[in-house]
């Protein structure tokens, strides 16, 4: 099973932080869908999909969630 990001319009996968392709064995295999979420997080990659891929041809995606917000700062 591989764990992808893909872009919504283009259909590209990431490949590097500045590398995107078309050809889902060139892509960055995130291994797990929290190391995924969070490369998009920290590279501020919007219209983004968590993408599976099965090793029988199958597939699945979930858009990656919103960025959670900041903790409240402190009141002085």
């Amino acid at each position: 099973m591989k764990i992808l990001l893909q872009h919504r319009r283009t259909l590209q996968y990431v490949q590097t932080a500045d590398a995107w392709t078309k050809s889902e064995t060139e892509a960055h295999d995130f291994a797990h869908s929290r190391k995924a979420i969070s490369f998009a997080h920290d590279h501020d990659l919007t219209d983004v999909y968590v993408t599976v891929k099965f090793p029988d041809g199958d597939s699945g995606f979930v858009p990656v969630p919103m960025k959670p917000l900041l903790a409240q700062r402190p009141r002085l």
